[in-house]
């Protein structure tokens, strides 16, 4: 009996146990305790089936090694090798490593089978990586609408500035226009660093693998995406240059102060706007005419443009094209761990390497208050 044969068992016997002792609170659990405990005998099912399965290819290792050492057989690749090799980010076997691995109890096959990405990192699971990504998104939109480009190398882009000559125009017939002339500078997006790390008890981290997931995914996605959003909007003031509108802080916004920052945008479709919740509703919804009513309702803004609310753009308003600006992701989403034997606590980090730029710095414009 090997290693890893004698771990199955003692792994199936345990969780025998624990499914024995958790069934019957589950049928008399309050009812904010069925949801959590109903996750939790699901998640032991899962990792019990997976440990059905993985005895079943160590008794069949060990069949095809006895027939090849006594000259009836020959060695084979077998099941869990061939696993090994296809084994995926997607796959529940992955995920199950990740997190074994995560609380420390993984065992030798789970460890080889995680994707190492950089020193101690490890790929994380696709379900933990969507969920960070959906919670990212919700929270800053403008990270949903942007073109966003998962190449995992370095990415140079032409930035269009201007038409120097050749704009399309009116002649005579038989006259031909200038030839079109350009001005294109091209962008090296090497990356940014951005992490978020995350604290977590022993105690804590005996939660159900559901639950864990759950967590892992609102506090790296809550410090992550603050983090990326804040500098997309900063790049792209950066990219526009001056404001098209100021305000002064004794005053307060006009309607022809919008209507001069949407004018303000030379190029670029499908326009959205993107301010915090203060500047939404206490300037641009907030906004009277002399009678003392709403120039604008809420989710109509001339027309012209879908309105997002997104803490990251501060205290600034947004008139964009967001596909105009592309985030080259380097390295997509990773984690690693640590553990701080003094203080019992596991040491969780989040890691994405990424940059972007406007391509056409005409596709928007913004409103300051001074």
């Amino acid at each position: 009996m090997t290693k890893e044969y004698a771990e199955v068992l003692a792994d199936l016997d345990d969780l025998d146990k624990r499914r024995s002792q958790i069934e019957p609170l589950a049928e008399t659990a309050e009812d904010s305790e069925i949801e959590e405990r109903s996750r939790l005998i699901a998640d032991m099912e899962s990792r019990y089936a997976g440990l059905l399965r993985r005895k079943s290819e160590l008794e069949a290792e060990e069949r095809a090694a006895e027939q090849a050492a006594a000259g009836r057989g020959k060695v084979i690749t077998t099941p869990r090798e061939e696993e090994r090799k296809t084994m995926d980010i997607a796959s529940a076997e992955y995920r199950d490593a990740f997190y074994a691995n995560l609380m420390g109890a993984a065992t030798d096959e789970q460890r080889a089978a995680l994707i190492t990405v950089a020193d101690n990192a490890v790929q994380i699971p696709k379900t933990l990586d969507d969920k960070i990504w959906d919670n990212i998104h919700t929270v800053h939109p403008i990270l949903n609408d942007i073109d966003i480009k998962n190449t995992g190398v370095i990415l140079e882009v032409n930035k269009h500035t201007a038409i120097t000559a050749g704009a399309a125009k009116k002649v005579a017939e038989g006259a031909a226009n200038a030839t079109a002339a350009n001005t294109f500078v091209k962008v090296t997006l090497a990356g940014n660093d951005y992490s978020a790390n995350v604290e977590m008890s022993y105690a804590s981290a005996k939660m159900s693998q559901g639950a864990l997931e759950d967590y892992l995914a609102e506090e790296i996605a809550a410090d992550l995406g603050d983090a990326l959003a804040t500098d997309v909007f900063a790049r792209i003031k950066s990219d526009i240059g001056a404001a098209a509108v100021t305000v002064a802080a004794s005053t307060s916004l006009t309607y022809a102060n919008l209507t001069a920052l949407f004018g303000s945008v030379k190029r670029g479709t499908n326009l959205k706007v993107y301010s915090s919740r203060k500047r939404k509703y206490g300037d641009v919804l907030g906004m009277v005419d002399t009678a003392k009513q709403p120039v604008l309702r809420d989710g109509v803004l001339m027309n012209e443009a879908d309105y997002r609310e997104d803490a990251a753009a501060g205290d600034d308003i947004f008139v964009l094209d967001p596909k105009k600006f592309v985030l080259n992701v380097v390295q997509d989403t990773m984690i690693e761990t640590d553990r701080d034997i003094k203080n019992h606590k596991i040491i969780i980090s989040g890691y994405v390497r990424a940059e972007g730029c406007m391509r056409d710095n005409g596709a928007g414009a913004y409103a300051t208050f001074a």
